[in-house]
Order: structure tokens, then C-alpha cells, then sequence
């Protein structure tokens, strides 16, 4: 799986297009902060900030989201 680091996405900061990468990676929020040297609370911060501002409901669609915007490619 690869991030499409070219797309812009007006909505999505660059630190959160690195966790919403790790996030489909399958990693939790503890090991995405410990990858990234930020807290777990941060995290999940960015993830519901992500979340909230695309009009989503949870971490699942966020990752569909990600696929259909062709953010990620497998």
C-alpha cells in the first residue's frame, strides 16, 4: 500500500495524511504515536479531527474515504 503524497486534500494536513497512512497500515494509535513521537492522545486527536472535518462517523469510513479520494493504492 502506498500514499499518494501528490494528492492534495484541502482538508488534510500533512501529519494527518502520515497517520491516516499508518492507520491503514493496521496500526493502533499507540503505535502510530510512538512512530511519530507525538502521544496517543494525539493520535486519536488528529483521527476524530480527520474524521469530524470530512463528515464521517468513525475510523472505518475514514479509511474507505482514503481508498475512494485514491489517497492509498494497494
Amino acid at each position: 500500500m502506498t500514499l499518494n503524497i501528490s494528492y492534495k486534500a484541502e482538508h488534510i494536513t500533512q501529519r494527518e495524511l502520515e497517520i491516516l497512512y499508518m492507520v491503514c497500515m493496521g496500526f493502533n494509535s499507540r503505535q502510530i504515536g510512538d512512530q511519530l513521537f507525538i502521544s496517543e492522545l494525539t493520535v486519536c486527536t488528529h483521527r476524530r479531527n480527520m474524521v469530524k472535518r470530512l463528515g464521517l462517523r468513525n475510523s472505518h469510513q475514514l479509511i474507505v474515504w482514503a481508498f475512494k479520494e485514491r489517497m492509498l493504492s494497494v
